[in-house]
């Protein structure tokens, strides 16, 4: 299954494009509204969010690999 991990990473950074995207507009409207300083505060704590979820995704992935990797071993050894 190596196809399988690329594909889940992909949806992971997808999510935090977003979330940058996401960011980088809120700090623009307002910026342009006149407060820029509540923008970056506003971007910077959505621009975290992404990033805490980002990390928190690739972490489920690595934990799911080695529960997969666990089950495959055990199968391995019971069909000895």
């Amino acid at each position: 299954m190596p196809n399988s991990r690329p594909r889940r990473n992909g949806w992971s950074t997808i999510g935090l494009g977003l979330s940058v995207l996401f960011a980088v507009g809120a700090f623009a409207y307002f910026a342009l509204a006149g407060t820029p300083i509540r923008g970056a505060v506003i971007g910077l704590l959505i621009l975290l969010a992404g990033v805490w979820e980002y990390r928190r995704k690739l972490q489920d992935v690595v934990v799911a690999e080695s529960y997969e990797a666990e089950a495959e071993a055990q199968r391995r050894e019971n069909r000895r």
